[in-house]
């Protein structure tokens, strides 16, 4: 039975941030506001949507970016939707992914289906437009519905499209007896309602997950969406339209990027290979048999990695050919082909093209351990979705002259198999090879190519590495070397070896010596054998010799450093533990003994006549919309009573919401709050049941401040009361820094501003250029006692915390004085400095620093550019 899927850290985080700011964006706030309160930047208000969230998650390639689009629909429908039956319009980029996506949404077994499944259970219906065409309003009352589609399908000058606008008698009845409020802002046919698909969208509201968003940054897109009044528009792409090329007036659209991805978080989650290692050659066929070196070097190390794991990799090349021409003879993909099986001895089950007329990986498990393909040929990009984490390979034969050229294919390559990192280095990575006569060009073109996948441009500055395994810096391969017996006639056979190891293994007959470079592969040295039989013996010697060759430790970008940071800890039956929350929360939570009254400060009564409405403009577009009421509960929701409601919002609540309550407490406490709302409203239980979701708000509002109260009660107790704990902090338990591993700091977007003189790692995470922590970082950086420091990331895995009442505590930086001792420092502006989680951290720094021995400690709350305080604590120790 397969392992359940569990999303990456990075994917959660991503997924907490939209659902953090769905509920921000409610009433009395707006989604402008919520928008610029999470990011610092201004918001984009569509007027062709109004003012609903319209938000983008930037994921680079190899990201996920599918699995996360099913998740955020439940995230959406609970945080922003307040309903059980939310309709989703899932756009996706082409028709190939379209039947894709279909696929997965549809396999109970997919993680995708069961991210679905995770909210909604089986209550899900997965439709095309042709099948949404014929939906009756039983289809959409029944559960989630999410209907996948193309832009260009809701497009009018598309005949598909045509269909979602014009009248369907197949749809007459979703629009019987519709009360005013709801009948408002349809599309009219004088005074009767077009019963269209367009039409139902705009009665049920539908949710937009848009895939590959930038497809969709145009007023075209726009004027579509805006027909189908959606409820919420979120993006995911790689490459979102950014505010510097928001042009409305040129009908061209920035996205609203709300949280990005970083390549160090996809690295440290082993979704990708990085670096890119690349070598050019001037000739093709030089190119090529590099490429194919390099391949069975790969195949080598994964027959190995194998036989250490069990997991099977076959390690793929994706070669781009060149176009045909009529006026000069190409390397295309026929030619190219040709060429592998001819000068290259590469079987011809190992090669499959994929160009627009041949295409014989289509249906290929290339998965599969009995499949042959090692070699895929293509031109300009294989088809869109085509993903194969075996990938491994990019050679290009095609001259390198934009990074449109190549930026899909190397895109091919990034996915990690299995999204787990291998235990031979030289399988974590992935390998480009191209003809060019300008190296330095096409290194910067691979830059570029790694942008277009989505990423940073001063992260691809570092990705691309101008070498290959079993190279030194100058790209000379290491080499061993024997003697040539003086009988052999030389000269034919140094050619044949020459020509077919493409020079790995290679002799000099000026001093009868016969070579081979350490990236010789075995297939190398088969052929080789071929050629000179009586040669068996050399040639495997040196070939041997050149391969266990110790390679020289490569050159640092600086000096090493290493230094530990004592973690606090208690004494637990003799032995030290991290202090975390366990050590203060150890036992279930008993919610029930808590007043339920207490619902009555969070419920928000609002009247049932409340109703969505739409105002159109004269020009047809979206101006205002009302989306504080619940669409569905509009219409009464009989049927429910004390015992169902009170099941239903148990299982409602969010399992980090009721991880400490005992299960029985849970619904004694939702009970009462119940029969406390309704002596306060005097409603009845059916007017509760359809306000549900303004009760469910209600009671994660209640539930969170009476958790609050107990954690930091508790907390106090536990490390400031009479019978507090046993804690140290202690360096028995450490948090280790090393700057060798660069791929263990993490972050969420890199910085790009002026240079830091002393900062640990070669990258810096989530600093702005400018601003009050800046100048902190500026200052820490320039202080003659510091050695070194890092901007400590919030909520990494190999980042520095403290444990708070609530959650883990961040500070911004730590520090290494020359002395060796630690210092860390927290920067609060004047506004958050005296809040109560301000203070809760100072304390819990400060106690920290005061039970550290050895090395000294020392922590400090920088307040409101007070960087002199800085200086003095590393003088007076204090």
């Amino acid at each position: 039975m397969a392992a359940p899927f569990v999303l990456k850290e990075y994917q959660a985080q991503s997924l907490d941030v939209l659902r953090d700011y769905l509920k921000a964006a409610q009433a009395p706030s707006t989604p402008n506001a919520a928008f610029y309160a999470r990011t610092g930047v201004p918001y984009l208000k569509i007027e062709q949507l109004g003012d609903i969230p319209y938000v983008c998650l930037r994921i680079p390639t190899g990201g996920g970016k599918t699995v996360m689009a099913a998740h955020a629909i439940g995230i959406a429908a609970t945080a922003w939707m307040k309903t059980d039956q939310p309709t989703v319009i899932w756009f996706v980029p082409s028709k190939t992914i379209l039947t894709q996506t279909l696929a997965t949404l549809r396999d109970r077994t997919n993680p995708n289906r069961q991210a679905l499944a995770e909210r909604f259970g089986e209550n899900v219906r997965i439709m095309d437009v042709s099948e949404a065409l014929y939906a009756q309003p039983a289809d959409y009352d029944g559960g989630a519905v999410i209907i996948v589609s193309t832009i260009q399908a809701f497009r009018v000058d598309n005949t598909e499209g045509r269909k979602v606008y014009e009248m369907n008698g197949e749809l007459k009845s979703h629009f019987s007896s519709l009360p005013p409020a709801l009948s408002a802002g349809l599309e009219m046919l004088g005074d009767a309602i077009v019963p269209s698909l367009a039409n139902v969208f705009r009665l049920r509201r539908p949710l937009i997950i848009a895939d590959e968003a930038h497809n969709m940054s145009t007023e075209l897109s726009f004027d579509t969406l805006g027909r189908i009044a959606p409820i919420a528009v979120v993006e995911f792409t790689a490459t979102p339209t950014t505010h510097a090329e928001h042009r409305p007036e040129e009908g061209h659209y920035a996205s609203n990027v709300l949280h990005h991805v970083s390549a160090s978080e996809l690295k440290a989650a082993e979704m990708i290979k990085l670096p890119v290692v690349l070598r050019g050659r001037p000739d093709p066929k030089e190119t090529i048999a590099d490429a194919i070196a390099g391949l069975h070097l790969l195949a080598e190390k994964a027959a190995r990695e194998q036989a250490a794991t069990g997991e099977f990799i076959r390690p793929v090349m994706l070669l781009q050919a060149e176009a045909k021409s009529k006026v000069r003879e190409t390397l295309h993909p026929e030619m190219l082909k040709k060429m592998l099986v001819r000068d290259f001895n590469v079987p011809a089950d190992e090669i499959a093209l994929a160009t627009g007329d041949s295409r014989e990986i289509d249906g290929v498990d290339l998965f599969d351990p009995a499949c042959p393909l090692r070699f895929i040929i293509t031109q300009q990009a294989l088809r869109e979705g085509w993903d194969c984490s075996f990938a491994y390979v990019l050679c290009s034969i095609a001259s390198q002259r934009s990074e449109r050229s190549v930026e899909q294919l190397l895109g091919r390559v990034l996915r990690m198999p299995y999204a787990k990192r291998k235990k031979d280095d030289d399988l974590n990575s992935a390998y480009a090879y191209a003809t060019t006569t300008d190296f330095l060009r096409t290194a910067s073109l691979l830059k570029d190519s790694l942008v277009a996948n989505g990423f940073e441009r001063i992260e691809a500055e570092g990705l691309v590495q101008p070498s290959l395994p079993g190279l030194d810096e100058g790209g000379a391969a290491y080499t061993a070397q024997d003697t040539i017996p003086d009988h052999l006639d030389a000269a034919p056979v140094k050619q044949a070896i020459e020509f077919v190891t493409g020079g790995r293994i290679f002799f000099n007959l000026d001093d009868g010596t016969i070579h081979a470079r350490s990236n010789a592969t075995d297939y190398d040295r088969k052929h080789a054998e071929m050629i000179w039989p009586a040669g068996e013996a050399v040639i495997a010697g040196v070939v041997r010799q050149a391969r266990t060759h110790h390679h020289a430790p490569p050159v640092s970008k600086g000096p090493h450093v290493a230094f530990n940071v004592p973690a606090l800890t208690v004494r637990v039956a003799n032995r030290l533990e991290l202090f975390d929350r366990d050590h203060f929360l150890s036992t279930p939570w008993p919610l029930d003994q808590c007043d339920p009254r207490g619902i009555l400060d969070d419920f928000v009564d609002v009247t049932m006549g409340d109703a969505a409405t739409i105002d159109i403009s004269k020009a047809g577009r979206v101006e205002v919309f009302d989306f504080t009421a619940n669409l569905p509960g509009l219409l009464m929701e009989a049927g429910w009573t004390l015992p169902r409601l009170t099941n239903w919002l148990d299982r409602k609540l969010p399992l980090d919401e009721r991880r400490d309550i005992m299960p029985v407490s849970s619904k004694l406490f939702i009970g009462r709050a119940l029969d406390a709302i309704a002596v306060s409203t005097g409603h009845s239980i059916e007017e509760l049941g359809r306000a549900k979701f303004r009760i469910l708000d209600a009671l994660l509002k209640t539930i969170s401040r009476y958790r609050r109260a107990r954690q930091s009660e508790a907390w106090q107790e536990a490390l400031f009361g009479p019978n507090a704990l046993d804690y140290a902090t202690s360096a028995a338990i450490p948090f280790t820094f090393d700057n060798r591993f660069e791929n263990d700091y993490c972050y969420n977007k890199i910085y790009s501003g002026p240079r830091f003189q002393k900062h640990f790692y070669t990258s810096i995470g989530d600093l702005k250029a400018e601003g009050e922590e800046f100048d902190c970082a500026r200052h820490i950086d320039r202080h003659p006692d510091v050695r070194t420091w890092f901007r400590n990331v919030e909520k990494k895995s190999n980042s520095f915390w403290l444990q708070t009442s609530s959650d883990k505590f961040y500070p911004d930086f730590v520090a290494l004085l020359n002395d060796g001792r630690i210092l860390v420092v927290e920067y609060k502006g004047e506004s958050y400095a005296t809040n109560d989680d301000s203070k809760e951290k100072d304390l819990l720094g400060r106690l920290w620093a005061d039970a550290s021995r050895d090395p000294k400690c020392l922590f400090l709350m920088c307040v409101n550019r007070q960087f002199g305080a800085i200086d003095r604590i590393i003088r007076e120790g204090h």
